[in-house]
């Protein structure tokens, strides 16, 4: 198990010359800091970066980092209503400039102290030393790990509008493991939707007035029409056909909604929703939106180390029932029924069975993720600089009714930006496709085949000699890394043996089997990464805001759940309702059997998913255990020599 708590100890002396007592109040020190312009000069060993957001992720923020809101901040008002009655309300005092010592609000953020609060495993293992009893013996379980999912007891809730209505949104935490690949997929995706947009752009110019429409398919999955028409000088789209993405094409592979579309944005807007730490690429240099006296909480290093850290957790993985024969065949079996392979179990002709939004592997044609530079709040083509400011500094807390201008009024979950124009990857996506786009106007011209153009746009997406948006490139499979597409590619401890003195730390191996270092690469993330109508009984009470303002997701689409990993993150469902996979699958859809009424006693048809729910329904005993058995296989990760500690 990582010693974070000994690491920590150590980086506070560093940082503040005190003993590990006192160190435990302050949890960003410049020893654990890393600046973002030392990165981008390619000084930093990876490694390093990795320790610095390890340390972010899993150890506790305090006041004296920026933890909370002021009296005056923008979720103050929130907080009264919650506590109203509190003998220790500082609301209470004259001067009201004491920062509330009751600062959780719980139903709209400000509810935790660290990520690994909430993102750490507890799933159910059974190792060979341990009793040889399989299944598990009652007291077994799976040695917490870093990044994975959460009990339901660290839901979180998402209500802008808390206290009317009490609650709105329960998510319950997914695990975060193998997310660098779902980033890199997601992202190849993105710019082939994007290749297609620009494709209809360039036919319905030498067609005015005339709707060019063009089916929507990307890693073999589609995403229904898209129509463009050339009017009066400019482009107008028809999304009627679109399905699966939103409006702007943009394939956002994270949160449960599908939400937004990078790491590095999500884990800046996450902090300041839970922790009410403000990153400086949110809320801007030397501001103190939340009013607690504190500012540049999180500098772009740290956004960026942390960001890292979690795009490089090691993936998930299938667990081999070598043991046990009858295992070994059931888990076979379940393989065949989860992808209608399987013959004599009663599945339609031509059903994909789960498969058909669980899509086993999705192929990455550039196995690289991109962690993007922070930029300067309202312009994305300005990289930031923390220019010494590693660590927040203090400054006077706001008053209590104090007139405030805020830079973002409203914390949210993922902080909405202007318009898709400042997203990274869609950024990067036009630059790549207006290199090709003479090439695509000339094979136009010719009346190339369609294939033909879209295999140059195709290439153009994944071109590895490209680096349009600055970031640190880190390959999937050798964890090697660069700063931009011309510099050359760096080992810093990636590229090095596992046993080797500046090797990565083993929170990061093993990565997905691959032959070609730089070539595509499977990864079997078992989604589709499409949003899908999920019907009435996994509905949300309301549409949930994504990372552009104006996109949201309506109450009862959700993302396909990536699978990898199941059998560890229970309890399931996006708010964690059902305790055991069969109750989830139930929860799909479907036509429930009369049999089931008392002990599932809810209409669910309604979903897409209803004619591979009612096929699970129809399975034989033998052939619904064996479904079962497989996904019982697809487990988290445990770091190298761990052991069940009980």
């Amino acid at each position: 198990m990582i010693r974070f708590r000994s690491v920590v100890c150590f980086l506070g002396a560093l940082g503040s010359a005190t003993s590990c007592a006192q160190a435990q109040q302050v949890n960003i020190t410049a020893a654990a800091t890393i600046q973002q312009q030392e990165v981008i000069e390619g000084s930093v060993p990876l490694k390093r970066v990795l320790e610095s957001g390890a340390h972010f992720f899993s150890y506790p923020y305090f006041p004296t980092d920026g933890w909370g809101e002021g009296a005056n901040g923008p979720r103050a008002w929130q907080r009264k209503a919650l506590y109203p009655n509190s003998p220790f309300s500082p609301y209470q005092t004259s001067s009201g400039d004491v920062p509330p010592p009751i600062p959780f609000l719980r139903l709209n953020g400000i509810d935790s102290q660290s990520c690994f609060e909430c993102h750490t495993s507890i799933g159910a293992s059974v190792l060979a030393d341990l009793l040889q009893q399989n299944p598990p013996a009652p007291a077994t379980r799976t040695q917490p790990a870093i990044g994975g999912s959460a009990g339901i007891a660290n839901n979180a809730f998402i209500n802008p509008s808390f206290p009317n209505p009490l609650t709105q949104l329960i998510r319950n935490p997914p695990h975060v493991f193998g997310t660098g690949y779902s980033q890199a997929l997601a992202a190849e995706m993105t710019g082939e939707l994007l290749a297609y947009r620009q494709h209809l752009e360039q036919l319905a110019q030498y067609h005015p007035g005339e709707q060019q429409r063009l089916p929507l398919a990307s890693k073999g999955q589609s995403f229904g029409t898209l129509g463009v028409t050339y009017q009066n000088s400019q482009f107008v789209s028809d999304y009627s056909g679109l399905t699966g993405v939103a409006s702007d094409l943009v394939v956002r592979p994270f949160q449960w909604k599908g939400i937004s579309s990078s790491v590095r944005h999500f884990v800046a807007s996450a902090t300041q929703f839970h922790f009410s730490m403000e990153g400086v690429e949110v809320v801007g240099q030397d501001f103190d939106n939340d009013g607690d006296g504190v500012i540049n909480e999180l500098s772009y290093g740290n956004v960026g180390a942390l960001s890292t850290f979690v795009a490089l957790t090691r993936p998930p993985f299938v667990e081999k029932p070598t043991d046990d024969p009858d295992r070994q065949n059931a888990a076979a079996l379940g393989v065949a029924i989860f992808d209608g392979s399987a013959t004599n179990a009663g599945i339609p002709p031509g059903s994909k069975m789960c498969a058909t939004c669980h899509a086993p592997a999705l192929s990455l044609n550039r196995p690289v993720v991109t962690i993007e530079w922070g930029v300067v709040v309202g312009d994305p083509t300005k990289v930031g600089s923390d220019a010494g400011r590693s660590t927040p500094s203090r400054v006077p807390p706001q008053r209590e009714g104090a007139s405030v201008v805020r830079t973002v009024p409203n914390p949210s979950l993922v902080h909405p930006l202007p318009s898709a124009d400042y997203l990274a990857v869609v950024r990067d996506a036009r630059a790549r496709l207006r290199r090709v786009a003479p090439e695509v106007d000339k094979a136009i011209r010719g009346k190339a085949a369609e294939a033909e153009i879209r295999s140059a746009l195709t290439k153009a997406v994944a071109d590895p000699s490209v680096t349009v948006v600055g970031g640190l490139d880190i390959n999937l499979n050798t964890l090697m890394s660069r700063v931009s597409g011309s510099a050359a590619w760096k080992n810093l401890g990636g590229g090095a043996t596992p046993d080797a003195p500046n090797a990565l730390p083993a929170y990061t191996r093993d990565r997905l089997p691959f032959t070609d270092p730089d070539g595509p690469l499977p990864v079997p993330l078992l989604s589709d990464l499409r949003l899908h109508d999920m019907g009435p009984c996994l509905t949300d009470t309301a549409s949930q805001p994504a990372d552009v303002a104006g996109i949201e997701i309506p109450p009862s689409q959700f993302l396909t759940r990536p699978l990898w990993g199941v059998a560890d993150s229970w309890p399931y469902l996006h708010d964690g309702r059902a305790l055991d996979l069969e109750t989830a699958i139930r929860y799909h859809g479907g036509t429930r059997p009369a049999s089931l009424s008392a002990a599932f006693p809810y209409v669910c048809s309604g979903s897409e998913a209803d004619p591979v729910i009612d096929a699970f329904y129809a399975l034989s005993k033998k052939d619904h255990d064996a479904l079962l058995t497989y996904l019982g296989t697809l487990r988290l990760p445990l770091l190298p020599g761990s052991v069940v500690p009980f």
